[in-house]
């Protein structure tokens, strides 16, 4: 089984719950989403060479070969948006497993059926919901609540990205969504790098209102300058 891989390395994970782990990322190639805020526009497209260990590998890669360059006893695949390869992600996962690897899943939380298909590799999965004002797409509120209920099986948490301009009532939509499945799934509200965000505190506190446990955690590997 081949898959289109953009890089492959070792770092802290910079985001989210379990941010400051050492982790062994797997960047897959190939995104269903523009969002305006993206950090790596590169790992849109299904396209480009692998990069890893500063040697670059043509697409698309064996699982096997991805599987073993694996080190660390944490793994985060993450994209682009890894589902639209849900055939890969499915054989990463069976190999990683075999290795007993702890799996994270990073996922933009639009491809319900493709989540459920891999999910039980994973031992914590990522839904990032995608609010229309940062990401300036359309909003996929249906698509989001398919996944959360799909991904509720396993350690979950929500990350909601705002920029400058949010709506409070898009992040209280989002709440709402997590409070019908479980008011103590996690939402981490992460502000876009290098913006000054107004009324984060208070934004915080009406998620606090509905939720039992909201963190604000901004991209920590960016400030400390690493992948």
């Amino acid at each position: 089984m081949k898959g289109f891989v953009g890089e492959i390395f070792t770092s802290v994970q910079g985001e989210g719950l379990v941010v400051g782990q050492r982790m062994h990322f797997i960047r897959l190639l190939g995104c269903n989403l523009r969002c305006a805020y993206c950090d790596t526009p590169a790992a849109q497209k299904m396209a480009g060479l692998l990069h890893y260990k500063g040697r670059t590998f043509a697409n698309p890669v064996e699982a096997d070969f991805v599987a073993e360059t694996v080190q660390e006893r944490r793994v985060a695949i993450t994209g682009g948006e890894p589902l639209v390869q849900v055939d890969f992600v499915q054989k990463l996962g069976e190999r990683l497993s075999d290795q007993q690897k702890t799996l994270f899943l990073e996922t933009n939380g639009s491809l319900p059926d493709a989540l459920l298909r891999v999910r039980d590799f994973f031992d914590m999965i990522c839904l990032d919901f995608k609010i229309p004002s940062a990401t300036r797409q359309k909003q996929m509120w249906h698509e989001h609540a398919r996944s959360l209920d799909v991904a509720s099986t396993k350690a979950v948490f929500v990350k909601v990205v705002i920029d400058t301009n949010y709506r409070p009532a898009e992040v209280r939509k989002a709440c709402s969504i997590i409070a019908r499945v479980d008011k103590n799934i996690p939402l981490v509200i992460q502000p876009v790098f290098g913006r000054k965000i107004d009324n984060l505190l208070e934004l915080q506190r009406t998620a606090q209102s509905i939720l039992d446990d909201v963190r604000v955690i901004p991209q920590i590997h960016k400030y400390l300058n690493v992948r």
